[in-house]
């Protein structure tokens, strides 16, 4: 038996994304998106409505706005933290935490 041919071997699966949040921590709106990234207003559109950009726009939009290919599908904020605690001990990760939890406990629903 043969292998199937993908008719579509290009095309992106839809992946959850952050780009709204990036681009309003950027002060940027969908069309300075496109003229910034040379892309169609109506890709970005699109994106904006949970289309997946293709692996070209991916990083384009990484390059813009200074992160990892893989930070436009994290919150800019958990992006940020995931590059503070990246390559640090294992040690020093959980006294960080301990630090954030002591400093910032959750509230419950029942604390005013």
């Amino acid at each position: 038996m043969s292998t199937p041919v993908k008719i579509h071997q290009m095309k992106q699966g839809r992946r959850p994304h952050f780009i709204p949040e990036w681009c309003e921590k950027f002060n940027l709106i969908q069309a300075e998106l496109a003229e910034k990234l040379g892309a169609d207003p109506g890709l970005v559109s699109r994106w904006f409505s949970g289309s997946t950009p293709s692996l070209d726009y991916q990083r384009k939009l990484a390059e813009l706005f200074d992160c990892e290919t893989d930070g436009i599908f994290r919150h800019p904020d958990e992006d940020w933290m995931a590059r503070f605690l990246r390559g640090r001990p294992r040690e020093e990760v959980d006294r960080i935490k301990n630090t954030l939890e002591a400093a910032f406990p959750r509230k419950v629903a029942n604390d005013k």
